[in-house]
């Protein structure tokens, strides 16, 4: 057995003992024609003794054949399965290849259809005689050809040992590359099923956990069987983890959340020799269906994301972006199609801590790159003479609030002080006048009041907003001091508030950013006065209840009233604070905002 790993451990001590003092080194794959999985060959649903089963019209369950001419093709802009049926939710359509297709010409194969690939770029541990034979040229085709492409590397783990093996086997293969679908584990083989739940989500989290660590997304496969009956364990549960189901049927019926569908291992594609598997990335219960536009091609964008970088081109009516992930949207460029006259694009991104950029326009970039900072919400507007003809459209789902309402031709979507990431946008160009794709309700939040307390044993808690609550309900906890503020600093002069405190009483009036109360006492608040002046007082009502030991919540004070308790030696233990438009309606109850 020959190992580059000792190899380059004598490199590191000869270089260290000559007085360079080098003692990091690199680790090196175990190159062996004796890998202790030498012997093994895979077993599962879909490989016998290493070799592809075929599968037959009785195998029901996972295998699908055509009823229809154009299955699996896309029929009035939707994708079809095996009976020509449109399979809900499906949005791309990719293939799956490994050494099995052999040399593929991948060229023909993106001219039929193909939009991404998942590549094989081995199996088991870190042995070089396990990396899959055809992985250089497949992966550097589709990098050559700009086909987005994924990876997957099948598993023989019975440990966490093997697992840990296998992460550095497929790191390994990675070094260099960026695919931009996630790794994936492939969890099938038989020899691993007996070794429980528990076990198959530990190997799957050492696996996932090293590969996510080194900066990739990171996926399951397996069967539809394996993920009902074994893969079952808590782990698996993870929303960052993207799943691949395996169902030969012309529908998927696993009822959890999942990305991809392989839908047929008798799929044919031109520029492949044989069968290959076909795949559909699938849009998750928390992305959007693409909205039905008339004109699909009148605009294109993209958005970096977190971790993930630039994603692909999305036409009219979609999204760019990803839900589900927790990953914060960094930037985005929109582009208008060809042969739309003198029709442009505005766009600008409200970063947060940056604030509004500029705008910019037609394929420019708003937000950053490369400094970790969130876009929190957008403004799109079209322009040029063509713009009349045309209303454009877009929300965003964000952090927390998920999808928000429709806005329109230049208005703010998302959220402004909140510090809550855009997570996906969605777009769609409408002819003028049309109806709205969906609901209008909501589609920007923007934070102008900001709020901390001082809480009994918990000290300080974390910065609140508008409609959020500060402090603690069913804990028993008094808070015993506020902070409340401006988002924006220049306007704290127009807030002032006073609270009662237990044995001092009312304190005097404080301005924003001030502090209220007392901390080191344990005195508790009681009651608390709100109000604006100024420019504040002009635009909002200001609204604020309290939570109160043995009240629970109180009703809403407004605009300098009495909120909480007097004389009742009742602690508050928590408190909203709501804007609302001058003269708009009241959050909720304002009966009994006040006991004495």
């Amino acid at each position: 057995m020959r190992i580059k790993k000792i190899v380059a451990m004598l490199l590191c001590a000869s270089v260290f003992f000559t007085g360079v003092g080098v003692t990091n080194c690199v680790g090196y794959a175990v190159e062996s024609t004796e890998s202790p999985e030498k012997d093994m060959k895979a077993n599962s649903w879909r490989f016998s003794d290493g070799q592809p089963i075929e599968q037959g019209r009785s195998v029901q369950m996972y295998s699908a054949e055509s009823d229809s001419s154009n299955a699996w093709r896309k029929v009035n802009g939707r994708y079809v399965n095996s009976k020509g049926e449109v399979i809900p939710g499906a949005e791309k359509k990719g293939i799956d290849v490994s050494e099995w297709n052999e040399k593929i010409n991948w060229e023909a194969a993106i001219a039929d259809g193909v939009e991404y690939a998942i590549i094989r770029c081995g199996w088991g541990m870190d042995y070089t005689d396990q990396d899959d034979d055809w992985w250089e040229y497949n992966v550097s085709e589709c990098e050559r050809l700009g086909i987005p492409y994924g990876v997957y590397l099948y598993s023989y783990a019975t440990n966490t040992d093997r697992a840990s093996s296998e992460a550095d086997h497929a790191l390994r293969l990675l070094q260099g590359h960026h695919p931009s679908y996630p790794v994936y584990f492939d969890m099938e083989d038989s020899s691993t099923q007996d070794v429980g739940d528990a076990m198959l989500g530990s190997i799957a989290k050492t696996f996932c956990d090293k590969v996510s660590a080194a900066g990739y997304r990171v996926g399951i496969y397996a069967s539809l069987s394996w993920w009902n009956t074994y893969l079952t364990d808590p782990v698996f549960n993870n929303g960052s983890w993207s799943k691949w189901v395996a169902q030969w049927s012309d529908a998927c019926t696993y009822t959890g959340a999942y990305d991809m569908w392989q839908c047929t291992e008798k799929g044919s594609i031109q520029g492949i020799n044989g069968n290959v598997d076909l795949n559909f990335w699938m849009v998750k219960s928390s992305d959007a269906e693409p909205v039905d536009v008339e004109d699909p091609n009148v605009i294109r964008y993209s958005s970096h994301m977190q971790s993930f970088g630039w994603g692909d081109e999305v036409n009219n009516g979609c999204q760019t972006g990803m839900t589900g992930y927790a990953k914060r949207m960094e930037a985005f460029k929109i582009n208008v199609g060809e042969g739309y006259g003198d029709l442009g694009v505005e766009y600008q991104a409200y970063v947060n801590g940056d604030g509004w950029q500029q705008p910019v326009s037609n394929g420019e970039v708003a937000g950053t790159t490369g400094e970790a900072k969130a876009i929190g919400a957008v403004k799109i507007s079209l322009t040029g003479i063509e713009a009349d003809k045309y209303d454009i459209y877009y929300r965003t789902h964000c952090q927390t609030y998920g999808w928000l309402g429709w806005a329109k031709n230049g208005e703010a979507a998302g959220n402004q002080g909140y510090d809550k990431r855009v997570e996906a946008l969605q777009i769609a160009v409408v002819e003028k006048g049309s109806a709205a794709p969906g609901n209008t309700g909501i589609p920007y939040k923007k934070a102008v009041i900001a709020c901390s307390a001082h809480v009994q044993t918990l000290g300080w808690s974390n910065t609140v907003h508008d409609g959020e609550t500060v402090g603690t309900t069913g804990m028993a906890k008094r808070l015993e001091a506020v902070k409340i503020a401006a988002v924006d600093e220049k306007l704290n002069s127009n807030i002032r508030f006073r609270v009662h405190v237990q044995t001092y009483g009312w304190q005097n009036w404080r301005e924003g950013g001030e502090i209220a109360g007392t901390t080191g006492e344990a005195k508790r608040l009681e009651a608390v006065q709100i109000e604006l002046t100024g420019e504040l007082a002009e635009q909002y009502d200001i609204y604020y209840r309290t939570h109160c030991q043995s009240y629970g919540w109180l009703g809403w004070a407004k605009n300098g009233e009495l909120a909480g308790t007097e004389g009742l030696s009742k602690r508050m233990e928590a408190m909203q604070i709501v804007l609302v438009e001058k003269g708009g309606n009241a959050p909720g109850d304002t009966k009994g905002a006040f006991v004495k």
